[in-house]
């Protein structure tokens, strides 16, 4: 794989993201993407030329230019350093359906069903593909299972939320879009790899919240028993360090 091939094959994999990102939480489907601000159609040309609206110019946001060097970068990536278990192929797929999953959660905080059904297919294929049926499998039935329980868990600590705050709303510690994802994660890395996976991903979102906490205490915005993350993004970041960094590495150390 050549990195022109590469670059290229990158850039419309953050086309497709930001496209998809766009237009699946509005209408679930792959469909005709409208402006954000006049609702007016948007043409092939505001993704691939990244161009303003042709109604009201209304630019495009940054996170556009984001996740298309990101995508970029990412195939360069996976192109010099294939991971042994993964053709070059499926992993980009792999970081594509990531993308996607991780721009909706952090936009709009949900894990949409289409993008959840498309991530059982894909799972099941790089699963077995990669381990086989039965670890892949049991690596599914292992993600449900731990995030199941850490559902529960955010279950109860929202009960105990709303009690404190004297209210009920529709947050939520851990959405049970997050239960099927570390499901479809557990296909991918497959049984014993979902633990690990699952673990760098849950320290992760810790560390992560617990800066922006601190962040939020110094500059006096915090508010007690008011602060939620999307975890989805966490748990993509745990599964691309096993997949693409370090199961490679193990990999090479072993030969």
């Amino acid at each position: 794989m050549g990195p022109i091939v590469a670059t290229l094959a990158g850039y419309f994999a953050g086309i497709f993201i930001n496209y998809s990102s766009d237009v699946l939480p509005a209408t679930l489907t792959l469909s005709k993407a409208q402006c954000p601000k006049c609702n007016s159609p948007l043409s092939w040309q505001h993704y691939l030329y990244f161009k303003n609206c042709a109604a009201c110019l209304q630019p495009i946001g940054s996170r556009t230019y984001i996740v298309v060097i990101a995508a970029i970068l990412s195939s360069l990536f996976i192109s010099i350093n294939p991971p042994s278990h993964l053709n070059y192929i499926l992993g980009l797929l792999v970081l594509t359906y990531f993308g996607i999953v991780t721009v909706i959660d952090l936009e709009h905080r949900l894990i949409l069903r289409p993008v959840s059904i498309v991530g059982v297919i894909l799972g099941l294929v790089v699963g077995i593909w990669a381990h086989g049926l039965v670890p892949t499998l049991l690596g599914g039935l292992a993600g449900l299972t731990i995030m199941g329980f850490l559902y529960w868990v955010g279950m109860l600590f929202a009960k105990y939320r709303a009690k404190k705050l004297g209210r009920h709303d529709d947050e939520e510690a851990l959405g049970f879009g997050d239960v099927i994802l570390a499901g479809i994660l557990g296909l991918m890395l497959g049984w014993p790899t979902i633990w690990f996976g699952l673990l760098l991903g849950i320290l992760a979102g810790g560390i992560i919240s617990l800066v922006i906490i601190v962040y939020l205490q110094i500059t006096r915005k915090y508010q007690t028993m008011s602060f939620f993350i999307a975890y989805g993004p966490y748990l993509i970041l745990g599964a691309t360090l096993v997949m693409f960094v370090i199961v490679p590495a193990r990999d090479l150390i072993v030969k």
